[in-house]
């Protein structure tokens, strides 16, 4: 039955440098089709048809763990910002004496609510915050969510003791919410979004 079902639906060969990257277990064996190595499982995991993992790709931006909802407001309001870190870096947002990583997402809340609420009429409690270096800030699924590394680098720059007190956050935001809230209308890159 097994050979019936590798007849019908051959094993594809990995792009070519990924047989190095193989994860090597009693599970899974390079077999030969058509002349090219390719990985199949093997022994019992064979029979049951398990999936054989070629490598793990890590996509910036997309290895994020939720870190809880902040806000900036001191009058007793649940904080309502989505904040994610990167799982990496983790331990930086809990290490507020070097990183003041915490107190950046508090004051970048602020301008993101000013942003939002002030100029598009758009509720900031429907954008997510998160922190990665390199890792682009992006619409998906419906969902905005912006990256605040750009803002704590240039906080650092200007030596900053708060955010909101340079143009550049607000800028930021602004930019980021006239792309991504241009795609809730169907602006398509390529076409209109250009």
């Amino acid at each position: 039955r097994l050979e019936a079902r590798r007849r019908a639906a051959p094993p594809q060969p990995e792009p070519e440098g990924m047989d190095r990257v193989l994860r090597r277990c009693e599970a899974v064996e390079l077999a030969d089709v058509e002349g090219r190595k390719v990985p199949v499982g093997k022994g019992e995991a064979a029979a049951e048809g398990a999936s054989v993992v070629a490598a793990v790709k890590k996509t910036p931006g997309y290895d994020l763990v939720r870190v809880g909802n902040f806000g900036e407001r001191d009058d007793g309001s649940p904080p309502d910002i989505a904040f994610f870190h990167n799982r990496p870096t983790l331990s930086q947002i809990y290490d507020e004496a070097t990183h003041r990583r915490q107190e950046l997402v508090k004051q970048s809340c602020g301008a993101l609510r000013d942003v939002c609420d002030r100029v598009f009429g758009f509720d900031a409690a429907k954008v997510t915050l998160f922190y990665e270096r390199g890792a682009a800030s992006r619409f998906v699924r419906q969902k905005l969510l912006f990256n605040l590394a750009p803002v704590e680098q240039h906080k650092a720059a200007k030596g900053l003791a708060d955010v909101r007190a340079d143009p550049f956050v607000y800028c930021y935001f602004y930019g980021l919410c006239v792309h991504k809230l241009a795609h809730f209308f169907d602006v398509v890159h390529g076409t209109r979004h250009d």
